[in-house]
């Protein structure tokens, strides 16, 4: 009996325990499941208004003088006097002499032109006092008829004049050649060159230096035929030219003046704005051979939507929110971009809201929260965190 008891009882235990484990699992508390909220990503909009867009045209160019002269002797000599602001780069005013050559042959040249025309005008003196004695002749002697005009000296008379008038005629020159020893700047400017210097001989014709005015300066930009179709090439246009001198932008501002003809090599029109008084006392000086910046007032675009140039996408798309906070991908037309805005002539409608935020991968009907105009969105009943776009970690809800 005992012996019996033995083999059961175990059997009868691990029995027991077998089913009281299936009991247990059969009945085990269910854990309480709370739905999690949706995550969705927060991006920045902005509303959308129509209005106008002022385009304003880039390029850029190297200022050139409006008005430059090379300095050229007339007459031949030894330079014996220079300005002192006859220099590279010195400033020179209207009138002043520049460069002096040796007058003393051109004042003898003129002392003896002087004396040749006293001399013709002497026997032009005595040529008339001859033809006025042979009429008086004529008369007292009771001769009839009209005498010859060999008899009254008129051959002589003619010759002494054709002699005077040549010898005025010298005179006139050797005035003329001891005006041309003194090289006078004829407009206040500055030197841009200077080829001679004192006790030099220059010869008639050869440049000794050039320099160019100061009253104004162009420059010569060119522009793409998409930029020409937003510009008014007529002139009266303004432009803002800038450069960096040290660790400042200086600004300038000119006008639009004419065009030249289209570059064959480059397809591409050059344009010529005229600054002027780019030497004025009360402003950073525009110098000749700057390289400056150029910004040129052009068209001005109606009913266009003005957006950054980061929201246009593939130059033809951009993303915006619709109703159901849903993103909606829409192609546009552009009629105007540049390297930080786009003008939007088709596509868009009044208070339209586009993302701002930079997206690389999205689809149509996308969930998302919006901060509009820097306004953040009511949290969501329950959510009590946002994923911003682009970012796969999860952070606290400003709102």
């Amino acid at each position: 009996m005992k012996r019996s008891l033995r083999i059961i009882l175990p059997i009868v235990v691990l029995v027991a325990a077998v089913i009281g484990t299936r009991i247990i699992k059969a009945n085990k508390p269910q854990p309480f499941s709370r739905p999690s909220p949706p995550v969705m990503a927060t991006v920045e909009a902005t509303r959308l208004t129509a209005g106008q867009y002022p385009v304003a045209i880039r390029s850029q160019g190297t200022v050139q003088p409006t008005t430059t002269n090379a300095l050229v002797p007339e007459v031949a000599g030894t330079i014996v006097a220079l300005s002192n602001n006859f220099v590279l780069g010195g400033r020179i005013t209207a009138g002043e002499v520049l460069i002096e050559i040796d007058r003393r042959d051109y004042d003898i040249a003129l002392t003896q032109a002087q004396a040749n025309l006293a001399q013709s005008d002497a026997q032009l003196q005595e040529q008339i006092a001859l033809a006025q004695r042979a009429q008086a002749e004529w008369t007292s002697m009771g001769r009839r008829g009209t005498p010859s005009a060999l008899t009254l000296r008129e051959p002589q008379l003619a010759a002494a004049n054709a002699n005077k008038d040549a010898a005025q005629a010298q005179v006139e020159k050797a005035q003329l050649d001891l005006e041309r020893t003194r090289i006078s700047a004829p407009y206040d400017g500055i030197v841009s060159e200077r080829a001679v210097d004192i006790g030099e001989f220059v010869n008639r014709g050869a440049p000794v230096g050039r320099i160019h005015a100061i009253d104004s300066v162009d420059v010569r930009l060119p522009l793409s035929s998409r930029q020409l179709s937003y510009l008014d090439t007529d002139g009266g246009a303004n432009v803002e030219f800038s450069a960096a001198i040290g660790n400042r932008t200086q600004l300038w501002t000119g006008t639009l003046v004419r065009s030249e003809g289209l570059d064959a090599t480059t397809q591409q029109l050059n344009i010529i704005a005229r600054v002027a008084e780019p030497y004025a006392a009360n402003s950073t000086p525009l110098r000749v051979g700057q390289f400056v910046q150029a910004l040129i007032a052009g068209q001005v675009l109606e009913d266009v939507f003005v957006i950054p140039r980061s929201a246009l996408r593939e130059e033809r798309e951009v993303l915006l929110i619709n109703a159901q906070q849903q993103i909606e991908r829409r192609q546009v037309t552009v009629a105007w971009s540049d390297e930080q805005l786009a003008a939007i002539s088709e596509g868009l409608a009044q208070d339209d809201l586009l993302i701002t935020t930079p997206l690389s991968t999205v689809a149509d009907g996308t969930p998302v929260r919006a901060i509009i105009d820097g306004v953040a969105p009511a949290p969501l009943e329950g959510d009590g965190e946002t994923r911003p776009a682009g970012d796969g970690k999860r952070k606290s809800s400003l709102n």
